[in-house]
């Protein structure tokens, strides 16, 4: 697979994710109680409807504003590479023009890195499963 990209927004009314791979794009958004999961190519739409990328959406857009909070980034949507290692997800996000932060999914923890600072939160689910999960069908799409 080509380069992936994952960008969360946690702005105050909308939450969502969007994973960007080989032309296509995997979006999940939350909206009030609304939510829209699907992956798009040109021209083509396939919707998802899973309970647990709903769930992963609200977790990472939960993660990021405490992450952002922590560096105190200005920022409501971060965007970075994401990378699949054997057991985690490693998710490298800017949260200002010109540092990162590396956050490793692994089981139900989220282990952040920021420069000497270092972080752990736990989450209800494994939500890199659940990436990897929607990973391997925005490619099938």
């Amino acid at each position: 697979m080509s380069r992936v990209l994952l960008s969360v927004t946690a702005s105050p009314g909308v939450r969502g994710i969007s994973i960007t791979a080989g032309g296509k794009i995997l979006v999940s958004h939350l909206y009030a109680k609304s939510a829209y999961a699907a992956v798009l190519t040109r021209g083509e739409e396939c919707l998802m409807d899973g309970e647990d990328l709903k769930k992963a959406t609200w977790l990472l857009t939960r993660l990021m504003d405490r992450v952002g909070a922590l560096v105190k980034s200005r920022y409501y949507t971060y965007t970075g590479t994401l990378e699949v290692a054997n057991d985690a997800v490693i998710y490298k996000p800017y949260v200002s023009p010109t540092s990162t932060v590396e956050v490793v999914l692994s089981g139900k923890s989220a282990r952040v890195r920021a420069g000497d600072l270092r972080k752990r939160y736990s989450t209800s689910i494994d939500v890199g499963a659940v990436l990897r999960k929607y990973l391997t069908r925005l490619e099938e799409c």
